[in-house]
């Protein structure tokens, strides 16, 4: 009889602790997938802010960013980034995607923006959201690029 009376607060006991501990999943798993956006957003953001601290020149032109960067061995060559414009918007640099999706969750790039502030600094801007969470993280950054370009 003590037995039938307990199995009900059982249940309920067992039913309590699994449902607390799907929550907690998926909580760590958003946790995951906004911290997979802001890694994406910054490596994008370092990139560029890289290659136009080193600049020889710089274009702005529709959207997009182009740099002539110095290379290592060899002569300066063109640099172009921009965001894509399809169904899963990503930043590109040289036609090859610097962010993407992620198995940790759903990342597209919202907005690339860039615009002179100065003879030779350029402001970049970018802004990428999980689709999971519908959280957008946004870095703005101004470069100033040494390079001898007009």
């Amino acid at each position: 009889m003590e037995l039938v009376a307990a199995m009900p607060l059982i249940v309920l006991l067992i039913a309590a602790l699994g449902t607390t501990f799907a929550f907690g999943v998926r909580a760590y798993l958003f946790l995951l997938g906004d911290w997979a956006l802001q890694e994406q957003v910054g490596y994008a953001m370092e990139r560029m802010a890289t290659d136009l601290r080193y600049a020889e020149d710089v274009k702005l032109d529709g959207g997009r960013l182009r740099i002539l960067c110095r290379a290592a061995n060899g002569p300066a060559a063109w640099v172009v980034y921009e965001a894509t414009r399809e169904s899963w918007p990503r930043m590109m640099r040289d036609s090859q995607p610097l962010t993407g999706q992620s198995t940790l969750g759903k990342i597209v790039m919202r907005q690339f923006a860039s615009k002179f502030v100065g003879d030779r600094t350029v402001l970049l801007r970018l802004i990428g959201e999980n689709l999971l969470t519908g959280r957008t993280y946004e870095l703005e950054t101004a470069v100033t690029w040494t390079g001898s370009g007009s």
